[in-house]
């Protein structure tokens, strides 16, 4: 299987829409150490990490399938973050660990975590709205549009399913998995309650 083959079913896992810079990371592969500018410090440190790890096991908890811990989801994203993406994102995650950190985040209950969160969601959607009215407004003027880095809860989630669901518990344990696929069938009709396909 090719990356764009890979990326097209990770992206129908995820509802179909993935930022362009997860699809830029992930369809050119990664850089050479040196190739880019970073604007986060790597590696990260072990709060950091535990931080990183304890977000994305709330967005993918173990249930009687692996969690997002289980497969080792936060070293992937500190991976993806340094080698793959440009610095406007790696900015705009660390200000999004930075706001975490200013809120106690690890400190804080189930619940208050779980509204923390909520509420950074709904401020990237409000970020992401605003990006693409300012987009319009500079195109419809003839001039150039930087994009802003992508926001950290739309990154933090993508990264998160995609370390997950291409990691070997998320693709044997949480979806239907063939180890050795026969002939192929182009039509095959879902059963009450069965798995999505794994890649």
């Amino acid at each position: 299987m090719n990356r764009r083959d890979a990326l097209g079913r990770v992206a129908l896992l995820m509802g179909g829409a993935l930022s362009a810079p997860t699809m830029v990371a992930f369809l050119q592969g990664c850089n050479k150490s040196g190739d880019a500018t970073s604007a986060m410090t790597f590696p990260f440190s072990p709060e950091r990490q535990n931080l990183i790890s304890e977000v994305a096991e709330l967005i993918i908890p173990k249930t009687d399938t692996p969690g997002a811990k289980d497969a080792k989801v936060g070293p992937f994203i500190e991976m993806m973050l340094k080698d793959c993406y440009e610095a406007k994102d790696q900015s705009s995650f660390e200000k999004g660990l930075e706001q975490l950190e200013d809120k106690g985040f690890l400190k804080a209950s189930p619940q208050e975590q779980t509204k923390i969160l909520t509420d950074m969601e709904a401020q990237s959607k409000e970020e992401l709205s605003k990006a693409g009215e300012d987009k319009k407004k500079y195109t419809e003027a003839g001039k150039e549009y930087t994009d802003a880095g992508v926001p950290f809860f739309r990154l933090m989630k993508e990264l998160t399913l995609l370390g997950y669901f291409t990691s070997e518990e998320g693709a044997t344990m949480a979806l239907e998995y063939v180890p050795v696929p026969g002939r192929y069938d182009g039509c095959i009709d879902y059963k009450p309650g069965q798995k999505a396909w794994a890649m």
